[in-house]
């Protein structure tokens, strides 16, 4: 599901770069609607996440130790090499004093223990949970065979069960503010994307069968949140309910999305040929650089901001946020893919990027070997590929700094043509 990685977290760094800058009162409502629609990532990513990993391991006979050595040993070290850069670099662009040494190391693990030392650290924490419950998942399903539809009912009832409790039941508690990040929040994308693996050869064909009414109700369904978000919105007033990525008015949306995201995946597969084509080879590109996009682009974000870009934007375009958040998107797009570039070329992109140093090639004396050793696909180079060509995972969305805690979210995957949807990546 290469395609699909590579556009959320295309859509995470552009509403993160936008909302970097569209806060004031002419702009607040349609930065909410768009942060809204952008929400949708953080459950295609858990989606994402659920699939690859049943398709790779399902029928798997690796030990749940084994597991969780091959995916932590991935992504342990960017979660806390990230969380301790995110929260430093937070008091250098303050620019106030630093606090004393337990302080900082206070701030460190809080943010390490909570997911946000950065607005879209919290999925890196959601998929160390899905890690760390994947054999359990596993076992589950595989207990229930042949009663997956009532699986599927259950994680259905908690997905909306935990929507309506967030939407409707605001106790002043600090720990219910991060309620949100807990697995429980994902239940129904999680189990989907499980259960669209497990039953991929039957899956997939009817999904290709039956697009005609499947595109008009994930229509139907975005439609319905879009007119309930003006609807409840307008004259000042956006209240929460309206744009919170747990709203339940807003689930019938991120339901379609992971829908069409996954008709257009499929639609991709079937016409991408060989894999040569230039389409083809531009998203392997990105599926190669994503988590490393979704790790730096915060960063980037705040240099941009030192650099007085965003002041040079406001003197030259003064009458319109469109051209001045179009131009800061590709800026910060651009930035970010020359970071990443940079790093996976040192001894760091491992730490940092989740994928294998790449090293520079010689041109006189590369053998075929040298090709076959490559990195190309990152972290689940180690996939069965009996199950599937490589694989994927995360990100996330929320407005910058400017949002609650508790209201923000960021944001962090070819088989056989025809037999599964290609997975590219890895999952971290």
């Amino acid at each position: 599901m290469d395609l699909i990685r590579v556009s959320l977290f295309t859509l995470v760094l552009m509403v993160h770069a936008t909302g970097s800058i569209n806060w004031d009162a002419d702009h607040v409502r349609g930065m909410q609607f768009f942060t809204m629609m952008v929400h949708c990532a953080r459950y295609g990513f858990v989606f994402v996440t659920g699939f690859v990993l049943f398709l790779a391991y399902y029928r798997s006979p690796i030990t749940a130790s084994a597991f969780w050595r091959r995916r932590y040993g991935f992504v342990a070290a960017p979660y806390l090499a990230w969380s301790v850069i995110y929260v430093i670099t937070g008091y250098v662009f303050v620019r106030e004093p630093w606090p004393d040494t337990g302080a900082v190391f206070g701030d460190i693990g809080a943010a390490i223990l909570q997911g946000n030392a950065k607005y879209q650290m919290y999925f890196l924490l959601i998929s160390m949970q899905v890690y760390l419950l994947f054999p359990l998942v596993r076992m589950l399903l595989r207990r229930t065979e042949g009663h997956h539809g009532k699986v599927m009912a259950g994680a259905a009832a908690v997905q909306v069960g935990v929507f309506a409790l967030f939407s409707f039941y605001h106790p002043d508690l600090d720990w219910y503010g991060h309620m949100w990040k807990a697995l429980p929040t994902y239940a129904l994308f999680l189990v989907g994307g499980a259960l669209a693996a497990v039953h991929y050869e039957r899956f997939a064909p009817w999904a290709r069968r039956n697009r005609r009414w499947l595109v008009p109700l994930s229509i139907a369904g975005a439609v319905f949140t879009v007119v309930m978000f003006f609807a409840t919105t307008g004259g000042g007033h956006i209240p929460g309910l309206a744009y919170a990525a747990w709203s339940v008015q807003n689930l019938p949306w991120y339901l379609a999305a992971v829908a069409l995201f996954f008709i257009v995946a499929q639609a991709w597969d079937d016409r991408r040929g060989d894999g040569t084509g230039w389409g083809a080879r531009f998203v392997d590109y990105g599926a190669v650089r994503a988590f490393g996009i979704f790790a730096v682009h915060p960063l980037v974000i705040d240099l941009i901001h030192q650099s007085g870009f965003v002041d040079w934007l406001y003197a030259t375009y003064p009458g319109t946020t469109l051209q001045r958040s179009i131009l800061l998107v590709l800026v910060t797009l651009v930035a970010s893919l020359c970071l990443v570039e940079l790093i996976l070329y040192t001894p760091l992109a491992r730490i940092l990027v989740a994928h294998d140093r790449i090293r520079p090639r010689r041109k006189s004396t590369e053998t075929a070997a040298d090709h076959a050793a490559a990195p190309t696909v990152g972290p689940a180079d180690d996939v069965p590929e009996s199950r599937v060509a490589a694989a994927t995972d995360p990100a996330s969305v929320a407005p910058v700094a400017r949002v609650p805690e508790r209201d923000g979210a960021g944001a962090g995957a070819a088989p056989a043509r025809g037999s599964v949807v290609r997975a590219g990546a890895a999952a971290r």
